[in-house]
């Protein structure tokens, strides 16, 4: 009978121990930290942008693609296509503070300086959704066909998103949440920034199968005209951009391109590490990663060499940059 009761009570503690939610280490408010989120084993890694020594790990138990940071940079916010709820973590505590139950299908994620909200793609819903920064749906848009990547023209209000299987990208008025724009674009485009100004939109794209995609392809954000075409072979699938400029990351050849809008072909450029696919910029510095290798790679982009190069968690599939309590 001692024996029973014995194995009941570890059989209690146990399960009352797992129905804890799992606290991860603190992360100082006043900290600038890089931030990468690996794909392949759902966790974060923190490191701290001074000199690039790992600060902690965070493993969070799910599936985990990419993240947003919120409130002044003192949460963030991670999803994963596959997982029906994007949870909210906080940085001071390490503790996960809200659950959105948003469905399945998320393609992308940002956080939106102007009326301080959140935009989320679906690729199964052909959708957008904003929330603020409490979960609470504040506008539901019907796109088109798998809406992925979005960048935010803060100058004129405005959020632009390409649809991945259409030969589209959307402008939707973030006054009203129309959609009052339409810019024709290869299919399979990805991969969106503007220029200062947010007179031109710089795409990217994989490309469709038949042939691989080599150029940036530069429009103008008056009136949706093709304006020109910068050589950026392979793949030229993301931005980022510093002090120095727009840099784009050719996915195909690993290669980072520092871009000249000037010149057709573009020749000032880094060979990092095998599948890049994320990179950030601060100052005259990048940082980007290679998914494959699990490394982070710190460049100056004035000369366009690394500098160094760190270990972080397994397939890194997005960076971050918390700058202290600046902002998102």
């Amino acid at each position: 009978m001692k024996k029973i009761t014995l194995v009941l009570t570890i059989l209690l503690c146990f399960f009352c121990t797992s129905c804890i939610p799992k606290k991860m280490s603190r992360i100082n408010d006043s900290e600038n930290v890089l931030i990468s989120v690996n794909k392949k084993v759902g966790s974060l890694t923190f490191l701290s942008q001074k000199d690039l020594h790992k600060i902690t790990d965070w493993d969070l138990n799910r599936d985990v693609s990419g993240a947003v940071l919120m409130n002044n940079g003192k949460e963030i916010a991670v999803y994963h296509p596959s997982v029906p709820e994007i949870d909210v973590y906080k940085f001071s505590t390490g503790e996960k503070i809200n659950s959105w139950e948003v469905g399945t299908g998320i393609t992308n994620m940002i956080s939106l300086k102007n009326n301080k909200m959140i935009a989320v793609t679906n690729g199964k819903k052909d959708s957008i959704t904003f929330f603020n920064h409490n979960g609470k749906v504040l506008k539901n848009i019907k796109l088109g066909k798998n809406p992925i990547s979005m960048v935010e023209d803060t100058i004129h209000h405005k959020l632009f998103v390409s649809l991945f299987n259409e030969r589209k990208v959307v402008g939707i008025n973030l006054k009203n949440f129309k959609i009052d724009q339409s810019i024709e674009v290869p299919i399979t485009s990805m991969g969106l920034i503007l220029n200062r100004n947010a007179s031109e939109l710089f795409v990217g794209g994989h490309g469709n199968g038949e042939a691989e995609n080599e150029d940036v392809k530069v429009y103008s954000t008056t009136n949706g005209d093709f304006k020109r075409s910068l050589h950026t072979p392979l793949m030229p699938i993301s931005f980022f951009r510093n002090e120095d400029g727009l840099f784009t990351i050719a996915h195909g050849t690993n290669q980072i391109y520092q871009l000249n809008p000037d010149q057709v072909t573009q020749t000032k450029s880094i060979e990092i590490g095998s599948n890049p696919y994320t990179a950030i910029g601060s100052k005259h510095t990048a940082y980007a990663a290679s998914y494959d290798l699990n490394k982070l790679y710190q460049i100056d982009t004035r000369t366009m060499k690394v500098e160094k190069e760190v270990a972080v968690g397994r397939g890194p599939f997005q960076l971050l940059l918390r700058e202290g309590t600046r902002h998102e």
